[in-house]
């Protein structure tokens, strides 16, 4: 048995959230055991194979991450891309952010937008400046409505909701608007259009989500001492009255520490749970209640002379977003994405036909055979569905049992379950750590 000293924390889970979360509790002198298990994946495109993801500006800790590791701006490779929509005609309205101060910025970002018709555009500024001059307050059951039922409200006529907004909210989190709580879609339009010019700018990460985070992470903390040691069989929790007693591995080895933290999947997290603990707190009892999202994406390759990066939204079309980057070979790298849609049931033949077929109707005299089908991904965990009222299903770091933390994409940290969300409940979760130590 492995007995714990004052500062040692025992980690279950060595993706993403997990070496984030040790990374930081190592800066501050923890003595770190990560444990790793093949099956243990923490979804939610944050796993090793995943692309590295397009960074809006108000992705704070992801940049931080990235500045920490050294990888802030260390690929050329990376690029400022725009946001654009393709509209019904054919015609692509990009979005830009005016580079004026204060609330000036996206007034001027409104009004210039030409993917939204003069009376959408003056319906919502004028929405917007009652509540801010609080003529009017946004409905305090935000939570109970969904975001396609506010925006009616709003005066957003139908053809502005399946044009622009619905194509942003399955980008901005992966839920369709009809299904989205209309409380998480607020939230996210305020974050990212409403405060500086900066935050709705986006940069296309190159390479994957190991290239970027997950190795150079690992590296650092086995410069460190510490230990991630890989199971071929899952390990059991052993829990007395009010706290985490041990993990005891396969072979009967029985590990303890001062504090456990589950860095998992909530799938992953509710195998390691008795049933006692379901039935007892709600805190656990309501992750059950949570459901995700599948995406399938198709990357692709086509020789052109373009070299312009973008991030096009693709309304009422079988897949959601396309993506662009250009390779040095001359190439430009194309991703096309879709999630909770039809499209998952296809197989991977049928997957590149569809996706060729798109390209083809995007981009005219293109042909098919010049569209070389790069890869297929399927993410069976890639959005959590954010309907209303799944808010409060999403657990805080802090479990009910006193030595044990939670931390993942999925948990409440006022964000969908991305990148940045696991971050932001890693960081949130060693400083509950270090602030219970203090």
């Amino acid at each position: 048995m492995t007995a714990p000293s004052s500062d040692t924390i025992l980690i279950l889970g060595a993706g993403l959230a997990g070496l984030t979360t040790a990374y930081h509790l190592h800066q501050q002198g923890y003595h770190i055991t990560l444990l790793d298990h093949p099956n243990w994946l923490d979804g939610f495109r944050t796993d090793a194979s995943q692309p590295a993801p397009i960074v809006l500006g108000c992705h704070h800790e992801t940049k931080r991450i990235l500045h920490a590791l050294n990888q802030e701006g260390s690929s050329e490779a990376d690029r400022a891309i725009p946001l654009e929509f393709l509209l019904p005609d054919g015609r692509i309205a990009p979005y830009q952010s005016a580079r004026l101060p204060g609330a000036f910025q996206w007034m001027m970002s409104l009004f210039s937008f030409h993917g939204l018709s003069w009376q959408d555009r003056w319906r919502l500024f004028s929405h917007v400046e009652e509540i801010w001059e609080q003529a009017q307050t946004l409905p305090a059951d935000l939570e109970n409505r969904t975001a396609d039922e506010w925006l009616t409200a709003a005066g957003q006529s139908p053809e502005a909701r399946e044009r622009i907004w619905d194509p942003l909210a399955q980008w901005l989190a992966g839920n369709a608007l009809t299904r989205l709580s209309a409380a998480t879609f607020v939230h996210l339009l305020s974050t990212v259009f409403l405060r500086d010019t900066s935050d709705a700018r986006l940069t296309h990460l190159a390479g994957s989500v190991n290239h970027r985070f997950i190795a150079p992470m690992k590296q650092a903390l086995q410069q460190g001492d510490v230990r991630i040691v890989s199971l071929p069989h899952r390990p059991t929790l052993r829990f007395g009255q009010t706290d985490v007693n041990e993990v005891r591995l396969h072979d009967d080895t029985r590990l303890q520490a001062n504090r456990y933290i589950i860095a998992l999947s909530y799938q992953n997290l509710l195998q390691l749970l008795p049933e006692r603990l379901l039935t007892r707190y709600a805190y656990f009892a309501q992750i059950t209640e949570l459901q995700s999202l599948s995406e399938v994406a198709i990357q692709l390759a086509c020789p052109t002379t373009k070299q312009r990066p973008r991030l096009l939204l693709l309304p009422g079309r079988p897949f959601h977003q396309l993506s662009s980057i250009s390779l040095e070979s001359g190439e430009i790298e194309y991703r096309l994405s879709a999630v909770g849609n039809g499209l998952t049931e296809l197989n991977n033949a049928q997957l590149i036909d569809a996706a060729q077929t798109e390209m083809c109707e995007l981009f005219s005299g293109t042909a098919k055979r010049d569209i070389i089908a790069r890869s297929v991904f399927r993410e069976n965990q890639a959005a959590l569905l954010l309907a209303p009222g799944t808010a409060r299903l999403r657990p805080l770091q802090q479990s009910p049992i006193q030595n044990l933390l939670v931390t993942g994409a999925w948990t409440d940290t006022g964000w969908p379950a991305n990148l940045e969300s696991a971050f932001v409940s890693a960081r949130r979760c060693a400083e509950l750590v270090a602030g219970h130590a203090a």
